[in-house]
């Protein structure tokens, strides 16, 4: 006997004692989703509160972005909002006693594995998570609240990022020597071209653009909803829970029921 059809028959074989204890598969399969349910209950309700922003490019002030730029100017957004800086303003508005550095980083990344970010198009939903409904309400309202004052700073300064570069690029002028007589100086004006490099330009305009945080001037935003303290609870996590229980019931059942000697049937 080749070892295929060796292996061809144990897999029959296993598959011929599973299908003989159908119903210990069953139990085991029941059993299993019980204790999931029951772990399910033992742990604690999490309630999820959200405030909706929006944020977007305000075309009456600029010209259409295309896809790309678009996204990056989201991301900027996105990372803004996610920040430390952020965090840290939203954990002392939520009215958190201050601790030293590194207990507020620790606070803070605690924090931020509460925290949800989605956005579509104009539309950003910043929700908070507790066992506290009341809790998860207040946050996602700090959070959105925080937000909007760093958008405002940062959008601030992008727009004199902007006026500076353009006193400084839009017209580029230099003198040139006259023709030897006793006249001055000649200005000649072009139009400038900015470069990309860093040196010799004004610190105010380095430390503008620095603030700016990658956020462009037309920028539009308000808050469109607050969070209200949710009524009933997250169900996902119990019936993930719940279904993890019942799947490993089915496979110890199974695995054991195909297993297992002759004596059980």
């Amino acid at each position: 006997m080749t070892s295929g059809t060796a292996a061809e028959l144990n897999l029959a074989e296993l598959y011929r004692r599973a299908l003989g204890r159908f119903r210990l598969i069953f139990l085991a399969g029941v059993l299993g989703g019980l204790m999931g349910i029951g772990m399910a209950s033992l742990s604690s309700p999490r309630y999820r509160a959200t405030a909706v922003l929006t944020i977007g490019v305000d075309y009456a002030r600029s010209q259409w972005l295309d896809e790309d730029a678009n996204r990056l100017a989201m991301l900027s957004v996105q990372e803004l909002l996610l920040s430390d800086d952020v965090l840290q303003g939203v954990l002392k508005r939520t009215g958190l006693p201050a601790h030293e550095d590194q207990q507020q980083i620790a606070d803070i990344a605690a924090l931020r594995q509460d925290l949800r970010l989605l956005w579509v198009d104009d539309r950003w939903e910043l929700s908070a998570a507790s066992s506290d409904p009341l809790w998860a309400a207040a946050t996602a309202n700090a959070w959105a609240q925080v937000g909007l004052e760093h958008l405002r700073e940062a959008v601030g300064h992008a727009m004199s990022a902007a006026e500076l570069q353009s006193r400084l690029f839009r017209v580029f002028c230099r003198p040139t020597d006259s023709s030897g007589g006793p006249a001055p100086s000649l200005w000649v004006c072009d139009e400038g071209d900015p470069g990309f490099e860093t040196q010799g330009l004004p610190e105010e305009l380095l430390d503008e653009v620095e603030q700016s945080r990658g956020v462009i001037p037309p920028l539009t935003f308000a808050l469109q909803s607050m969070a209200s303290p949710p009524e009933a609870p997250e169900t996902g996590g119990r019936a993930v829970m719940a279904a993890a229980g019942l799947l490993a019931g089915l496979l110890i059942g199974t695995l054991g029921a195909a297993t297992a000697g002759d004596r059980l049937l």
